[in-house]
């Protein structure tokens, strides 16, 4: 399946509450409003996410570009983001599973440490699509990272 038949119904501009989980801070969760454009680049072989939210009242955005191999459900992608990457992409493989929904994984490194692992999921509805994000661990230990439900505006 090719990213235009996945994802092309995301095409356009959204509006939603990015909630950001600091599992080791007193109030784990916070909450900032979030944008996204959705467009498709390249004659229709990509699909790119950009979004913005804040943190502590700092504007942060990030954004993502996402391409498939239409013979299978691999799916590849590159992202960054202004907060969690900071200069540097990070490259990830995945797929598509039940026709639309996509799971992503990448590595960032961690000075003195394993590297840790990255997964992002997009899940497409009707005129809805959620953004997530977890971290996992050198061991595997998954934690929710950033939960974002986009609605289109």
């Amino acid at each position: 399946m090719s990213v235009d038949q996945c994802l092309a119904g995301l095409v356009g501009s959204w509006k939603g509450t990015n909630n950001l989980y600091l599992s080791w801070e007193a109030e784990p969760i916070r909450q900032s409003p979030s944008e996204a454009i959705v467009k498709m680049k390249v004659a229709g072989q990509f699909v790119e996410i950009a979004y913005t939210w804040s943190f502590e009242e700092k504007p942060q955005e990030g954004s993502i570009v996402i391409g498939c191999d239409n013979k299978s459900n691999a799916v590849q992608a590159v992202w960054t983001d202004s907060w969690h990457m900071s200069h540097k992409f990070m490259l990830c493989d995945g797929y598509i599973e039940d026709g639309n929904r996509i799971d992503l994984m990448g590595k960032y490194s961690v000075p003195d440490n394993a590297d840790w692992s990255w997964r992002t999921e997009i899940i497409p509805e009707a005129d809805t699509f959620r953004y997530r994000m977890y971290n996992i661990s050198p061991v595997g230990a998954e934690e929710l990272a950033v939960d974002t439900e986009f609605t289109r505006v």
